[in-house]
């Protein structure tokens, strides 16, 4: 039998992604992710896997992220029950988004949910199938496999993956992180492969500097202080937060961000920054050294956090300049929704969006610029100033996508995932016309021999 990989998601878009990988003795998977975004998406998420899971050996994770791990409770429900391999910081971080999404799935996110994708008992029995592994560490989860993560860059515990089976080796880019950015450390260069699963999100274009990023940032928050109004940040719990709350704790302790409110208002990503604090040994050269003097680099005078939905409703009735961080990161769910709806009819209001924004996500439209939005049944009227930073998002741009790719000497054939076909296509010109390999684009559901 000859060794397959079919694309079951992320394949022509963003999210869900998983891949399924055959050979004559075992069947394993790379992630097992959520799909997101309009109710097309999410009907994904409710069909039946297109394999027994009863006949998965075993799941390798990437890292944390919902559109990567988000299924796992309902691979579990549906008799999964071979290992998952990751790292101890995915593990710890995939414990509290898991759980919070069995929350809100057990709650209902939208009038259209007719039952939960899982519930909070699958999420905590899925707990149990996990072992952890370090970066750079060889481990054999079957005879005649071999695996090794390495650091991806991309958010705390984020992986690489090296696979090799029967003579093949096969590595899966996972995500990859925006390379040079505070916090994380750079993706690690991998020299030998026969196949390549590279993500593409940011495939076709490319971020501001960073540098650019802190100054645009610091401006629209002197704008706010200035015009006495909310900067509102719609933020994913995990990494954009806590990058932001770095930032802005460097810009304290330079002296240069304005005495005004930060609030974060997100109990999940104060549960993850608590995290973060874990794992600083994880983190980059700059961070050790601020570390030195600093000893809470995500804390400063002027910042607080909610915990409860009373302290979160009473932020409407906040006057004056305020930042206010807030989930979700694509404003489709969550308090921030609560703040747009408060303020988005305000034309001193500014919304800065720090991420990818998935297509028909609310995030997208207001980008888009539209004029009109239904929030909560509630029909608004756009007079906000939205706003985009791409600089602060954690996908490499076109350029570290392509510096990644050019770390691999032995020609491997590139599958490119992970990406809206927009931005698939213009990065295989470039893999082909400047690195000389092979790239290919699949659909989803497609099965390639390897």
């Amino acid at each position: 039998m000859a060794n397959t990989i079919q694309f079951l998601g992320a394949a022509g878009v963003v999210t869900g992604s998983s891949y399924l990988v055959s050979t004559d003795s075992a069947k394993f998977l790379i992630d097992c992710g959520l799909f997101q975004g309009a109710a097309a998406a999410d009907r994904k998420n409710y069909q039946s896997f297109p394999y027994n899971p009863t006949k998965i050996n075993f799941l390798i994770l990437t890292h944390a992220h919902l559109d990567h791990c988000g299924l796992i409770p309902k691979l579990y429900r549906d008799g999964f029950r071979g290992r998952i391999y990751t790292t101890p910081a995915t593990f710890d971080l995939a414990q509290a988004i898991l759980t919070n999404a069995a929350q809100i799935q057990e709650h209902g996110v939208t009038d259209k949910q007719l039952e939960a994708l899982f519930i909070k008992r699958d999420a905590t029995n899925s707990f149990k199938l996990f072992e952890t592994h370090e970066y750079g560490k060889t481990f054999s989860p079957m005879p005649g496999i071999k695996v090794r993560l390495n650091d991806a860059g991309h958010i705390l515990g984020a992986a690489i993956v090296e696979v090799w089976i029967q003579g093949q080796k096969l590595v899966f880019s996972g995500d990859l992180g925006n390379s040079p950015v505070p916090i994380m450390k750079d993706p690690t260069i991998i020299r030998d492969a026969n196949y390549v699963i590279c993500e593409s999100t940011y495939g076709d274009r490319l971020h501001e500097p960073p540098s650019a990023r802190e100054k645009n940032l610091l401006a629209t928050i002197k704008q706010a202080a200035r015009d006495g109004a909310k900067l509102i940040i719609p933020s994913f719990a995990l990494e954009r937060s806590q990058d932001l709350l770095y930032t802005l704790n460097n810009f304290r302790n330079s002296g240069v961000l304005p005495n005004i409110p930060v609030i974060l208002d997100s109990p999940l990503a104060s549960q993850i920054t608590d995290i973060f604090k874990r794992y600083t040994k994880l983190f980059d050269a700059d961070f050790q050294r601020y570390l030195k003097t600093d000893k809470d680099l995500f804390d400063f005078p002027g910042f607080r956090q909610t915990r409860t939905k009373f302290q979160s409703k009473a932020l409407n009735q906040l006057s004056g300049a305020a930042v206010i961080i807030a989930g979700s990161g694509m404003a489709d769910a969550g308090r921030v929704q609560h703040h747009l709806l408060h303020h988005l009819d305000e034309p001193r209001t500014q919304v800065l969006f720090v991420g990818f924004q998935t297509p028909n996500t609310l995030g997208r439209r207001l980008i888009n610029g539209a004029r009109q939005v239904r929030i909560m049944r509630h029909r608004i009227t756009v007079k906000a100033q939205i706003k985009e930073l791409g600089a602060f998002s954690a996908h490499a741009d076109q350029a570290g996508l392509l510096r990644w790719l050019s770390g691999f000497t032995s020609k491997p054939t590139v599958f490119l995932t992970h990406g809206e076909n927009i931005s698939r296509e213009a990065l295989a010109k470039k893999v082909l016309s400047k690195l000389k390999l092979k790239a290919v684009i699949p659909a989803m559901g497609e099965i390639k021999t390897i």
